[in-house]
């Protein structure tokens, strides 16, 4: 008869190590930026205070960087659920990364190896622009028209 340690199968490395280290962001090789998920909303709404009180009022968000316009009122803001980030943008504001349009704002670790990805795949694309905000991104659009933000953090700015 077999004892009970021949029996028994053998034991399979452990992933716990790997998993763990996986789900924690790699920020120089993957191009984060700190504080931030690899794809975040970035919505273009009417009136971006609106939108912060309702989303803290209804859904519970809470405020992260916000920046005032010349007028006073907000015209970037981090609304953070969580892990997640919703970006809130004024519609039509020339000035974001996607020109007043929401999208999908996505991190890569090189925003150039990737447009060009993108653009062999038949994409639609912009060419990829240094951003005040510290960010290198280029804007693509998908097959269903989606747009993404494609992202590399560059470096820390200072909030103007």
């Amino acid at each position: 008869m077999p004892s009970k340690a021949a029996k028994r199968r053998p034991r399979r490395p452990s992933t716990k190590k790997s998993v763990a280290s996986a789900a924690k962001p790699a920020r120089m090789s993957s191009g984060l930026a700190p504080e931030m998920q690899a794809v975040n909303t970035y919505l273009a709404v009417a009136n971006v205070n609106a939108s912060i009180e309702f989303l803290e009022r209804v859904f519970g968000f809470t405020r992260g960087v916000v920046l005032p316009g010349t007028d006073g009122q907000p015209r970037y803001a981090e609304m953070r659920h969580g892990a997640s980030v919703v970006m809130l943008i004024p519609k039509g504001e020339t000035a974001t990364a996607t020109g007043g349009a929401p999208a999908l704002y996505t991190y890569v670790g090189d925003v150039d190896k990737a447009l060009t990805k993108a653009r062999t795949a038949g994409a639609g694309v912009s060419e990829a622009e240094d951003r005040p905000w510290g960010d290198r991104t280029a804007m693509v659009t998908d097959p269903d028209g989606y747009r993404w933000v494609l992202a590399t953090f560059k470096k820390l700015v200072p909030f103007r």
